[in-house]
């Protein structure tokens, strides 16, 4: 479910290898001349709102491993 490039949910790896790998994308489209527009969204509260043990169950009966939590 959760792929190798994703870094910010996984025990032991940093954000920050995405976020270099960002900022290259960005700059390069900027360095040559073209438009790069950025959204940016903060889920972190939503998730703090969301009763875990719920959501789990929900996940589950979607077919998904528990593993992913």
């Amino acid at each position: 479910m959760i792929t190798n490039s994703q870094h910010g949910f996984k025990e032991g790896k940093s954000c920050l290898p995405n976020l270099v790998a960002f900022y290259h994308g960005v700059t390069a489209f900027v360095d040559k001349g073209r438009a790069a527009d950025v959204i940016c969204f903060d889920f972190c509260k939503d998730f703090d709102m969301v009763l875990h043990n719920i959501l789990r169950i929900k996940v589950e009966r979607c077919g998904f491993d528990r593993r992913i939590f």
